[in-house]
């Protein structure tokens, strides 16, 4: 296990760990050894809880470690303690910076702090920010700080006007290292406001490339892109492959073309005009045109038109690519969704590479984003039909679980539709796996129902979900002694079913 391992090893980030109080020295060594979440959270709290800032700083280092480390797919066991880590960070930043000595350099407490909050900083941070970044720290704690600002701007609908000034200041101070400039200018990037675009055009007129392809990859992100796109063509073409380095590579990639579609690879548009459409949808020249042609195959009436609208909505590299605000297409996309199902599925020809039921389909995907509780009907008729392609009826298990999850109460009809489908032992075992699933966290007693049930089914992979289902926060308390007594009845070693362990670590961790 990456996480345990990687806590094992870490000591800190900036801070000299020899703690004169005998209890916090134990803490600490007990993260070099602990082999369960449990024993670090004890030590982690044991400092984190300190008034030693020496602790609570290093407390706050295992924290971004954790963090780090989830990457690798594993929960961060210090996560439950999220808040009052943040209030911890908070209360160090508004304290003036540790002076430096043997344990650590000055302001190694704000640097600490400025990790912790980097990944959840908001508008409310701005403040303790600027008055870190108006001292002109340099090292890692002009890095975190720098961070910590990007992140505060990006979660502000209106970003603090001194912040965005100071930042820009530093980004064209001449006096100070071209490296951190560029690091200024990065903490920008992901900020709205016409102050902070009228920076970054400013940038692209800088002579380092490196500091103009920074600017650059910020202009092209989100609706920007479209209102510089021709800025953005020429100092693109400008670069040469030597000088090009990440953020370059992140402005080409804005000019290459979109995904074809999820569904309909190989399939024949039928007329220049819809290929001009999905061309200019696919890399949009002005936002003015990227609508007008997702309006044009839209409501073109041709199903693959219509299917390739569906999944460029539905596709975070589509149609919001560069930031579109799509809810004015909401309601037809609905609408032509809704009519797609109640026909025909299409043929296996006519989209070649994902075969029969590609409209279906797409118009699922709509609907698992859109769908109002009057769609029940509907889907619930979607998942009856034993003669839906195997592509229909895996996407329309997945818009079941979209659309419970969004509902704030289950509706009978597709929750009777679901049952159907597990205890159907005619029916796909994946779809039927599937079909548990989407109940997973929803809430109410026929639900609950559902899932004892399944859990209880002599066939194991839908016990396994169904146990799995049963041991979510809000159940396993209610049905631990069912959960594990199916645990201690299933196969282990080679033969132990494959989301056995899901159920393990729920009853572990609970």
């Amino acid at each position: 296990m990456f996480m345990i391992t990687f806590l094992r090893e870490f000591q800190s980030w900036y801070w000299d760990c020899d703690f004169d109080e005998a209890e916090l020295q134990a803490a600490f060594e007990a993260t070099n050894v602990a082999t369960t979440h449990d024993e670090f959270q004890r030590a982690f709290l044991v400092l984190l809880r300190s008034d030693d800032i020496a602790a609570r700083g290093t407390a706050l280092d295992f924290f971004d470690r954790a963090v780090a480390t989830s990457r690798f797919g594993e929960a961060n066991p210090f996560e439950p303690f999220l808040e009052e880590v943040l209030a911890t960070a908070r209360e160090m930043l508004r304290r003036p910076p540790r002076p430096g000595d043997d344990i650590a350099f000055e302001g190694a407490d704000h640097a600490s702090a400025l990790l912790a909050l980097k990944n959840d900083a908001g508008p409310e941070d701005a403040e303790a920010v600027l008055a870190v970044l108006r001292r002109r720290p340099d090292g890692d704690l002009l890095f975190n700080a720098l961070g910590t600002a990007g992140t505060v701007l990006w979660n502000s609908d209106t970003p603090e006007a001194r912040l965005v000034a100071l930042i820009g200041e530093m980004a064209f101070d001449r006096s100070l290292d071209i490296d951190d400039r560029r690091e200024a200018l990065g903490a920008l990037r992901n900020a709205p406001g016409d102050e902070v675009t009228e920076l970054l055009v400013r940038a692209t007129g800088e002579d380092d490339s490196l500091f103009q392809q920074e600017a650059a990859w910020a202009l092209s992100i989100g609706r920007r892109f479209y209102a510089h796109r021709d800025l953005l063509e020429r100092l693109n073409a400008s670069w040469t492959e030597e000088e090009r380095r990440g953020p370059g590579t992140e402005v080409r990639w804005a000019f290459e073309p979109g995904p074809h579609s999820t569904y309909w690879a190989g399939a024949e548009l039928d007329s220049p005009r819809l290929r001009r459409a999905h061309g200019e949808m696919r890399a949009p020249t002005s936002e003015r045109a990227h609508r007008a042609a997702f309006r044009t195959m839209l409501h073109s009436g041709r199903v693959v038109a219509v299917g390739i609208a569906f999944d460029h909505f539905c596709d975070t590299d589509g149609l919001i690519r560069f930031g579109m605000d799509t809810e004015v297409f909401h309601a037809d996309l609905r609408a032509v969704a809704r009519h797609v199902l109640t026909q025909p599925p299409s043929s296996e020809q006519t989209a070649p590479e994902s075969g029969a039921g590609a409209d279906h389909a797409s118009a699922l995907d709509v609907l698992a984003q859109l769908a109002e509780p009057a769609d029940a009907e509907l889907l619930a008729t979607v998942l009856r039909r034993r003669d839906a392609p195997p592509l229909v009826r895996e996407r329309a298990l997945r818009a079941a679980q979209d659309f419970l999850d969004r509902w704030d109460m289950p509706d009978d009809r597709v929750v009777a539709a679901l049952e159907e489908i597990i205890f159907d032992p005619s029916a796909d075992m994946d779809d039927r796996e599937l079909a548990v699933i989407a109940l997973f966290d929803v809430p109410g007693p026929g639900v609950t129902a559902v899932l004892v049930r399944a859990a209880r089914s002599s066939v194991l992979p839908i016990q396994v979900e169904g146990a799995l289902g049963l041991a979510k926060d809000h159940l396993i308390d209610a049905h631990r002694d069912l959960i594990s007594d199916l645990v201690a009845s299933w196969p282990s070693g080679d033969d132990e079913p494959d989301r056995a362990w899901l159920v393990h670590h729920r009853l572990e961790r609970s």
